[in-house]
């Protein structure tokens, strides 16, 4: 993966397939049905990174209430909270 950060690269890919979905005649109704099928395909996607990664604050923040020390959250933080994934 790039050295771009995963929800850079998510809202690269949210605006992209926007673009996309807007630059279907709407006359083509095949076109369109593919596109909006595509487009709802990588809606649900993005949701499920987005819980993911709420999941993963959820837990960090769950950490420094339980009074971790900062080295050992630095340790367990998630990659992809940490702009970027292996």
């Amino acid at each position: 993966m790039s050295d771009k950060g995963m929800f850079d690269q998510l809202n690269d890919a949210l605006f992209a397939q926007m673009d996309k979905l807007q630059s279907v005649r709407p006359d083509d109704a095949e076109a369109m049905a593919q596109a909006i099928e595509q487009s709802k395909a990588v809606s649900q996607l993005a949701g499920n990174i987005i819980s993911n990664a709420s999941a993963a604050i959820n837990l960090m923040k769950f950490q420094a209430s339980a009074g971790d020390t900062m080295e050992r959250r630095a340790a367990t933080t998630p990659k992809m909270l940490m702009g970027h994934y292996e």
